[in-house]
């Protein structure tokens, strides 16, 4: 039993929150016919309601050239109704937006973290220099309080504030090795996460199938779940 959350939960969530691109879209090309009637029903309606609600206003231009870049996919699996034509450029031009949010979306988050990387090494460079220029310190004072006679307390002092100073920051810099490594961890989830390039066609022929436009690759775009037969019933006649 596939335990994946279906696709039709991950569409549900774009709206509000197109960081939810990846997971749809790696689930909708990866999907497999037949799939259960409810979802299939589901993702119907989720999808109807999208392109019911989506509207052309000022993008006439980027409607049709995206629409006519999408017909020889529409030609390759077998969508001829103009209807269904034009329902269908609807729906993928929403879905174009939607990748075209992820793509942005991702690019700052990389970019945040690239900067935030950066300044995390300036950070530690400057702590490695300030812990050194403070050790040399601590340790110029410690030996000036020694040969200066009466011992000096202030130098002392000094002493141990530089030593404190040094250790402190050789201690930051641990701290801030820790926040680099969950920086890169996170910029490697976003550079894992990423859809770079969308494959149109695959999309073209798995919604088309969801929305019945066309037949899928696995013959039929869902199954019902078999009812049980009941098992004939023999007569035992006694003796």
């Amino acid at each position: 039993m596939d335990s994946k959350p279906l696709v039709s939960e991950y569409f549900a969530k774009l709206p509000n929150s197109p960081d939810a691109f990846p997971f749809f879209y790696r689930r909708l090309v990866g999907l497999r016919f037949p799939i259960e009637v409810a979802e299939i029903l589901e993702m119907r309606y989720l999808c109807h309601h999208a392109i019911d609600q989506s509207g052309r206003d000022d993008r006439e231009y980027e409607w049709d050239e995206f629409a006519a870049s999408r017909m020889a996919d529409m030609e390759h699996v077998g969508i001829q109704k103009p209807a269904h034509r034009e329902r269908l450029s609807r729906l993928l031009l929403l879905l174009k937006d939607y990748y075209t949010l992820h793509k942005t979306g991702s690019a700052v988050a990389e970019d945040e973290l690239r900067q935030g990387l950066a300044d995390n090494r300036f950070a530690q460079e400057r702590s490695r220099s300030y812990g050194k220029v403070a050790g040399i310190a601590a340790i110029v004072a410690a030996l000036s309080s020694i040969l200066l006679s009466p011992p000096a307390v202030l130098m002392q002092g000094i002493a141990i504030l530089f030593a404190y100073l040094s250790l402190d920051s050789f201690y930051g810099i641990s701290v801030l090795r820790r926040e680099e490594r969950r920086l890169a961890a996170q910029l490697s989830e976003v550079l894992r996460r990423r859809v770079r390039t969308v494959n149109w066609r695959a999309v073209v022929r798995q919604t088309g199938a969801i929305l019945g436009y066309t037949t899928p690759m696995g013959g039929e775009a869902f199954r019902l779940e078999q009812e049980h037969e009941i098992p004939d019933l023999i007569e035992v006649n006694g003796p």
